[in-house]
């Protein structure tokens, strides 16, 4: 299924969105696909994000990698699947960095 939202953008996004189409071979729909999945993965748009973000509500994060161009090329698109454990296979494990700036310390094996 392919959602397809109305976009109300001012004129100065209008003609930036243009000139790109005129300079290259995508779609209008394509540009403005491209510009939400880099952006997804930008740390200038998280950190805006984070100045809007309601109290305890941890930000989402994309379903998409920055090496699935389709997803924003194809307006049907499914994301590459993460992996599922179940209970006897092994879990993959993911290094995490804890910054000791005082207080309570935790170290993860």
């Amino acid at each position: 299924m392919t959602y397809r939202p109305t976009v109300r953008y001012s004129t100065v996004y209008q003609k930036y969105v243009d000139a790109v189409f005129k300079a290259t071979t995508l779609d209008r729909n394509q540009i403005i696909r491209l510009a939400l999945f880099v952006a997804a993965h930008s740390p200038e748009y998280i950190n805006i994000l984070k100045k809007y973000k309601i109290g305890d509500v941890s930000l989402p994060h994309p379903d998409w990698g920055l090496d699935e161009e389709d997803c924003w090329k194809k307006s049907s698109y499914i994301p590459k699947t993460k992996p599922s454990y179940g209970k006897n296979q092994k879990t993959q494990h993911q290094q995490i960095k804890i910054v000791n700036q005082g207080g309570i310390k935790f170290v993860v094996d």
